[in-house]
Order: C-alpha cells, then sequence, then structure tokens
C-alpha cells in the first residue's frame, strides 16, 4: 500500500519544469533551456527514426525493437484478433539511473 501513497505524492515533471530545471542548473535563461531542451529531444527522435541506438552513459538508452505479431482479443465483442507486429521505442536504464531511484 505504501507504493500507492509514494506515487500519488510523485509530481509529473513536463517539458517547461524540466526547462526550468536546466535552466537553474545550466545558469541559462529559460528560453534557453528550452531551446537545448528541444533540440536534444529532436536529435534523439531522429537517430532512433533513422534506426539508431542513442546511449547516454550513466543515464540509459533507447532502441528501436521490433514487436513481434501476436494474438489478442477485441475487449468489446471476445474474438480472436491479430495484432500486427510493428516497431516500438524501448528505454533501458542505466547502472546509475537504477541505483539513484532505488529506495534505502
Amino acid at each position: 500500500m505504501a507504493d500507492k501513497t509514494d506515487q500519488a505524492a510523485a509530481q509529473t515533471v513536463g517539458r517547461q519544469e524540466l526547462s526550468k530545471r536546466i535552466a537553474k542548473q545550466a545558469k541559462l535563461s529559460q528560453k534557453q533551456a528550452s531551446e537545448v531542451l528541444e533540440a536534444t529531444l529532436t536529435a534523439i527522435r531522429e537517430a532512433l527514426q533513422n534506426g539508431d541506438e542513442v546511449r547516454l552513459v550513466g543515464f540509459g538508452s533507447f532502441k528501436v525493437r521490433q514487436s513481434a505479431a501476436r494474438k489478442g482479443v477485441n475487449p468489446r465483442d471476445r474474438k480472436p484478433i491479430e495484432v500486427p507486429a510493428k516497431e516500438r521505442v524501448r528505454f533501458f536504464p542505466g547502472k546509475e539511473l537504477s541505483e539513484a531511484v532505488l529506495k534505502k
């Protein structure tokens, strides 16, 4: 039950809050920090679209993986359906990030 209260107390950090934090830490204006964040996200997106892996040592890596086709069930009428294979973006946390998140 403690997990639910921890999750309720945690807030979601969006782009605006992230750019505020970047600005404060890097001593940039919020506009500059926002541009840096957008440029970073664009670079990651483009690398993944080209089939590249994005590896940020100490943080984690983003990869495009092929998910297999599988059988599923339509929840409306309970009839079996075929779910096609597709490419998915996967994030694999690095060791440092995993250890930083652990509650001690």
